[in-house]
């Protein structure tokens, strides 16, 4: 359970920044860490978010000092991983299978060292709708066996986005709505938060939670 006045800390890409400013260390963008911070922001808990869009696993690393030693989270939240495969397709940058759990590895272990707080790892995910995009999910779900085998070691909570999550996408046609609303409630789930009473989300939904 996340205690008042905790510092909750957001580790992650594109999905997990959400157009956040950068030149604003306390601007949590507008996706799932927004919809987080809304709806606990009565119980006096701060949340920061450092996701960066284009994020790898090596960037997470090359970041830690800025965003994670300065920070002293009480908690830790990572989503990361589809960039390290995403960047191989578009830019021709390959992250390999032992340099991406090296990366991670490296990333959870200096957080344990440094301060030993709770660590939530958030799965990453495809919606594979072309040949291209399936074939991408063929390597991400390499990188996810990575991630299952070292959230075993790591976490404290796994949160699992496949599934009903696509089929809830390919349905409503609203991707990253569903995306950040699936994170947040997911969230709490796992934390036990207890959200505001009167926050609602924008349109009812239907998930089904995997564990790994």
């Amino acid at each position: 359970e996340i205690k008042k006045k905790s510092t909750i800390l957001f580790l992650g890409d594109c999905i997990t920044g959400a157009d956040r400013d950068l030149n604003n260390p306390n601007d949590l963008g507008h996706g799932y860490v927004e919809r987080i911070n809304d709806a606990i922001k009565n119980y006096r808990i701060r949340v920061v978010n450092r996701g960066v869009d284009e994020n790898r696993t090596i960037n997470l690393l090359e970041q830690y000092e800025e965003n994670v030693l300065k920070v002293k989270p009480d908690v830790v939240t990572i989503y990361i991983g589809m960039n390290d495969v995403w960047h191989h397709y578009s830019k021709g940058i390959e992250t390999t299978n032992e340099e991406f759990e090296n990366n991670f590895k490296c990333l959870l272990e200096k957080i344990k060292h440094d301060f030993n707080v709770p660590i939530i790892i958030i799965e990453p995910f495809i919606i594979d709708i072309t040949p291209e995009l399936t074939k991408m999910r063929e390597e991400l779900w390499q990188k996810v066996d990575i991630i299952r085998r070292l959230a075993r070691e790591y976490a404290q909570e796994y949160i699992a986005l496949d599934g009903s999550l696509v089929l809830e996408v390919l349905y409503r046609r609203k991707t990253y709505d569903i995306i950040y609303m699936i994170n947040a409630e997911e969230y709490r789930k796992v934390t036990n938060l207890k959200y505001n009473a009167n926050y609602k989300y924008p349109f009812r939904w239907s998930y089904t939670r995997t564990w790994f």
